[in-house]
């Protein structure tokens, strides 16, 4: 029985479900045209179990000039040389990492710690707990990024190492990495 409404001349109705009809017809076939391949989805699989097994790690670790603006979409720099009072915005992409799954929405939780060093390796600064990071989506996010801004005042010139660890709240993985970087001191402005 074609449906009416109140008001509605009978040819209007009817061209009404006739589009009704035309656009359910066409989700169908969108639903069938992306079916995913047996081989597709054997590879998906395969790679769910490989992300599992890999210990916490980093596609990309970089210093950036800004903060990116998407998942590989950053200004990188040319040199890692900084001015007195600049900050260090590093770009990072952890692979690895656990999901706690919670309400159909699979979670990812980092904590970030980070230690600067000089070249002997003694200890100028270090913070455990300095941010945490936290994403929510109804499928297993893979292209994860981050950027973060480390604002080290009254650094003197030389060469530092800055060291950021990712631990991940949803498993017992972590995973850190090293920016060699040198501060310089700031131009003379007339």
């Amino acid at each position: 029985m074609p449906f009416t409404v109140k008001g509605m001349s009978a040819a209007k109705a009817a061209t009404y479900s006739i589009f009704a009809v035309a656009l359910l017809g066409s989700a169908a076939s969108a639903e069938e045209a992306t079916a995913l391949s047996a081989d597709f989805k054997a590879a998906q699989d395969a790679y769910a179990v490989a992300w599992q097994q890999q210990p916490l790690a980093f596609t990309a670790a970089k210093f950036i000039a800004l903060p990116a603006e998407s998942y590989g979409s950053y200004t990188p720099l040319e040199t890692a040389e900084f001015q007195s009072g600049d900050p260090l915005t590093v770009y990072a992409e952890p692979v690895g990492f656990s999901y706690k799954e919670t309400g159909g929405k699979y979670a990812i939780d980092l904590s970030v710690d980070f230690e600067l060093r000089n070249t002997t390796g003694q200890v100028l600064a270090s913070q455990d707990g300095f941010t945490t990071l936290h994403s929510e989506s109804f499928n297993q996010i893979r292209e994860y990024q981050t950027s973060l801004s480390f604002n080290l005042t009254g650094l003197q010139t030389g060469e530092y190492v800055l060291k950021v660890r990712f631990n991940d709240e949803n498993s017992d993985k972590s995973g850190s990495f090293e920016l060699p970087f040198s501060m310089t001191e700031a131009a003379l402005q007339n």
